[in-house]
């Protein structure tokens, strides 16, 4: 199974995958500690936030926002462009991680964050125009789906009632949803062409890899699915050990932390998983097409 051959290269690369994380903890510090600093001063001695703990309560928001909305305006600011520094960065580490992942090959070779940054910043460029193109593509598949799918429900409504409209909008919602995995999968794909053909073109490094793809859908899209389905368990796990943990106690809350941060890194790791995997499927196919080339 080219998944399983895979992880390998992950196991490998563990010092890459600490490293990102540290990275990623680092960054959620930069947005905690003034969220925290920011509400304990806004609420003072109130205990009602406290409420928040065991289960979101809309009403201590609804609350807090009405008297503090400057407060919680800033902190949503922050949070936003915090997010677009988030995937900034996660472009930026794209080519320091294929070159972890193609020197992983070889068992004598370890991680230095020097020369992660210094394949991060050679790539950067060129990952940027294909991060513009895959948020084009997947735009546009948002456009499609809206029209089609509020044209199909309007057309429906009168030989529909609503439980089956709603079966209609998820059967659209699902679709969309796998047309964005897809056109992520594709991404994979064109970043490992722009990587090892050291190519500065995004769109026909694209265009390319989603030809590859649809060749080879059970090998390339099928393994991409499967470890998205590892993240989904992953994450329903995660919101299910919440739901049984109730935070009354400092032994509790710094529980919850430690799952919270196992996430994280599970999360980190699958991202790793994913681009290992598309890597292989790459490289076996290639292999394979030369091989028959040459007969």
């Amino acid at each position: 199974m080219i998944v399983a051959g895979a992880f390998p290269l992950v196991l490998r690369s563990w010092r890459m995958v600490l490293w990102l994380y540290g990275v990623n903890f680092l960054m959620s510090l930069l947005v905690l500690l003034p969220a925290y600093a920011t509400l304990r001063r806004e609420m003072g001695t109130s205990l009602e936030y406290l409420k928040l703990l065991n289960g979101f309560d809309f009403t201590v928001y609804s609350d807090f926002r009405h008297s503090h909305g400057a407060a919680t305006d800033s902190l949503l600011t922050v949070g936003f462009w915090l997010g677009l520094l988030y995937l900034l960065i996660s472009v930026f580490f794209s080519g320091g991680m294929l070159r972890q992942l193609a020197s992983a090959t070889d068992r004598r070779q370890t991680f230095q964050a020097s020369w992660f940054l210094v394949a991060s910043m050679q790539s950067f460029g060129r990952f940027f125009r294909l991060f513009l193109c895959v948020a084009g593509f997947i735009l546009l598949l948002s456009v499609v789906f809206l029209l089609l799918g509020g044209l199909g429900g309007l057309a429906l409504s009168e030989t529909l009632n609503e439980e089956e409209l709603s079966y209609f909008a998820l059967a659209c919602l699902l679709l969309f949803g796998l047309s964005v995995l897809f056109t992520l999968c594709v991404g994979d794909y064109a970043k490992i062409l722009l990587f090892r053909r050291n190519e500065t073109h995004a769109l026909p490094a694209f265009r390319e890899a989603m030809r590859f793809v649809l060749s080879h859908v059970r090998a390339a899209f099928g393994n991409y699915l499967l470890l998205n389905g590892v993240g989904a368990i992953c994450f329903a796990i995660y919101f299910l050990l919440d739901s049984w943990i109730v935070t009354g106690g400092w032994a509790a809350i710094a529980l919850l932390f430690l799952i919270q941060q196992l996430f994280i890194f599970s999360r980190i790791a699958l991202k790793v998983w994913a681009l290992a995997t598309a890597t292989t499927v790459f490289t076996i196919q290639k292999n394979h097409l030369t091989i028959f080339s040459s007969w």
